[in-house]
């Protein structure tokens, strides 16, 4: 008995019906399209950020510019000659070394504060079952809606009972009694985010919630704390209407207010005030390419729940 062979069968592919050829030109010209939408993207994106820019980069180049250039209209965008000298003038004509001091302090004890009262607050909210605790939080976060105008007198007329204006606890106080109610919210829904189950275990072991919150939940929400950290330091850096209510000696004065004593009755040096603006500016600026990580983990991790 012989054996056959088995006759080789060919092996020509079988394109099933169903599947669409894919044409060069149809690949090409999605390509091409996803190149477009791109393009158009960055585009924007370009264009918006030179018109954010804009502003400091013409503070920058007026502060270099002589008097009569900073003034001049249709405006040089070129300084000749660029003055330096600004800088050093500028920063003679005021006290600003005390002014930059009075800032730094005013900014790290609110920072400090806010960390204190807000984070304790939010785990109030968030860890501690209790009734009504929905509502108090509700109505608490309804106060946003109010602005800082209405309560304005009530505050200066109450800090005034106290004797407190002329001095920084106005301003300084309130952030360790809670009164930061979005860095409360910001922090106690990140708070939210984290599992119940790590409360719970650290409870049955009888740890308290002192404990819990400062050695639990505290170390998981660094991320949050950095962004109430910037937060709060680049208002008090920038706050203008508060040191104005409640301080009335230069003495006091943080760079805000001090920057607008540069500003004459009847004439201004611009390229004087846009040298002093440039100097209160950079340190914002610094901070924010140093912790721009930090701040967009922050908000990408602080979650809406609840």
């Amino acid at each position: 008995m012989t054996v056959q062979p088995i006759p080789e069968i060919a092996s020509t592919p079988i394109r099933s019906a169903a599947v669409p050829l894919q044409l060069p030109g149809r690949k090409k010209g999605r390509w091409f399209q996803r190149l477009w939408r791109q393009g158009l993207k960055h585009l924007v994106l370009l264009v918006m950020a030179l018109l954010f820019i804009f502003p400091l980069f013409w503070m920058i180049l007026t502060s270099l510019k002589p008097l009569p250039q900073a003034v001049t209209f249709p405006p040089t965008w070129v300084p000749h000659p660029v003055l330096w000298s600004n800088y050093p003038k500028a920063m003679a004509s005021q006290p600003f070394g005390q002014y930059f001091y009075h800032t730094l302090v005013y900014c790290v004890t609110t920072v400090i504060g806010v960390l204190i009262a807000s984070s304790l607050v939010a785990y109030g909210f968030s860890r501690i079952r209790w009734q009504g605790r929905d509502r108090v939080f509700f109505v608490m976060v309804a106060t946003l809606l109010l602005p800082y105008i209405v309560t304005l007198i009530p505050l200066f007329v109450l800090y005034h009972h106290l004797g407190w204006v002329g001095s920084y606890k106005p301003l300084i106080v309130p952030t360790f009694l809670g009164s930061s109610v979005y860095s409360t919210f910001l922090l106690r829904q990140f708070f939210m985010t984290i599992p119940e189950s790590l409360s719970e275990a650290a409870r049955m072991d009888g740890a308290k919630e002192l404990y819990i919150y400062s050695r639990i939940i505290l170390p998981l929400s660094k991320p949050a704390l950095a962004v109430v950290a910037l937060f709060q330091f680049i208002y008090a850096w920038n706050d203008f209407l508060g040191p104005l209510i409640y301080l009335n000696k230069q003495s006091l004065y943080p760079l805000s207010l001090g920057l607008n004593e540069m500003l004459g009755t009847y004439s201004t040096n611009w390229s004087w005030l846009m040298a002093a603006s440039t100097v209160a500016t950079m340190p914002m600026i610094i901070l924010f390419f140093l912790t721009q990580k930090t701040f967009i983990q922050g908000i990408t991790l602080t979650g809406v729940k609840g």
